[in-house]
């Protein structure tokens, strides 16, 4: 797996939706337009993805 990876063959989980429709999830949720399920059933995910992308850690941080 080491040779692969340094290849760039084995990349690990990507996220389910892109970093521009994270923070406008985030956002939207912060303003309250919208519930847990309303995103969801837009971007065709889970209320569980959803729930991870607004508690969970932002982007670049560990």
């Amino acid at each position: 797996m080491a040779p692969a990876r340094r290849n760039g063959k084995l990349k690990g989980k990507q996220p389910k939706l892109p970093e521009s429709a994270r923070r406008s999830i985030r956002r939207r949720y912060a303003e309250g337009e919208v519930s847990l399920a309303d995103p969801a059933g837009g971007y065709s995910v889970g209320r569980s993805a959803i729930h991870r992308i607004i508690h969970g850690p932002l982007a670049g941080q560990s």
